[in-house]
């Protein structure tokens, strides 16, 4: 028999002559080594991710590491990632920031939009009024505030030169508040003609096109606050011509429409006369005694200078 150790051949002996390894075993099949990689392949999933979670929280630790500042390190990791107000904290933050700047963009991108659409009324306002639409009536409201804002502060730089008490309510809130019920009663008066008159708008277009025609308005009051340190009296007159425009463009807008196409109980000529009269009474009575301190100043000396 041969020696599988060391290939002597020894006949019929149980014992190998040169090495002395044991001959009867050599029958039997050899005890296979396992192989690593197949053992780590038959090996269940939820064992190896075990393992491989035990290996990682056992890691060694480089020797230059202080004593404990690994325990501090993971609880300080765990706490911040566990911590729902911090994280809440930082998301509100980006997002107030978010829609900070959202909102600033907006405006840049109105003010810009206003701005070439104030240039481009301001040559023909009749010519573009006819011309707008629904997408303007923001703005034809902006228009109406510029107004109400550019009225007030008319007031409240005239009173502050004549020393008036209560200069911010009377000089300026005031002014604002009756201005912007001028206005809103202006649309007012036009929506009920046009619908006793039965004819068919967009609520929209109409304050678009009223906000259209109201642009040579601002340029007016915009003067009126420059020339009150020059002359009380062009400014006075200014402000006037401000104020009428409101009323021209109450009227051009309705007789923009095909009135009088029904047999109405009143003739839309006399329909749009109490228009104005109702108009003019509600600027009386608001502003009339503003108006007329302001006239009487402008007839004084002081006025002509």
């Amino acid at each position: 028999m041969k020696c599988p150790v060391c290939n002597h051949e020894n006949g019929d002996a149980h014992f190998c002559e040169r090495c002395g390894s044991n001959l009867t075993q050599t029958t039997s099949s050899p005890t296979p080594v396992p192989n690593p990689e197949s053992a780590a392949a038959s090996e269940p999933e939820y064992t190896r991710w075990s393992s491989t979670q035990a290996t990682s929280s056992h890691a060694p630790v480089p020797p230059n590491t202080p004593p404990g500042s690994t325990s501090k390190q993971h609880t300080a990791e765990s706490a911040s990632s566990n911590d729902p107000a911090s994280t809440g904290d930082t998301h509100s933050n980006q997002w107030n920031n978010i829609v900070q700047n959202e909102k600033v963009q907006q405006a840049k991108e109105v003010s810009k939009q206003y701005l070439s659409y104030f240039l481009s009324v301001l040559a023909r306002p009749y010519q573009s009024m006819k011309t707008v639409g629904d997408q303007h009536s923001l703005s034809g409201w902006l228009t109406m505030a510029l107004i109400a804002i550019l009225s007030s502060t008319y007031f409240l730089i005239t009173f502050s030169r004549i020393g008036m008490d209560g200069l911010f309510i009377g000089g300026f809130i005031r002014p604002l508040l009756f201005t912007v019920m001028i206005l809103i009663a202006s649309i007012a008066l036009m929506y009920a003609i046009l619908k006793i008159e039965k004819i068919t708008f967009r609520p929209k277009t109409l304050v678009a096109q009223f906000g259209t025609l109201l642009v040579p308005a601002v340029v007016s009051l915009v003067l009126a606050n420059l020339f009150i340190i020059i002359s009380y009296s062009i400014a006075i007159s200014l402000l006037t011509v401000s104020y009428i425009i409101i009323f021209v463009a109450l009227n051009a807008v309705l007789f923009h429409y095909p009135l009088n196409r029904t047999k109405a109980a009143i003739d839309s000529m006399y329909s749009v006369l109490i228009a104005n009269v109702v108009l003019f009474f509600i600027l009386y009575r608001m502003l009339g005694k503003i108006f007329l301190e302001l006239i009487s100043m402008m007839l004084s000396p002081f006025g002509r200078l």
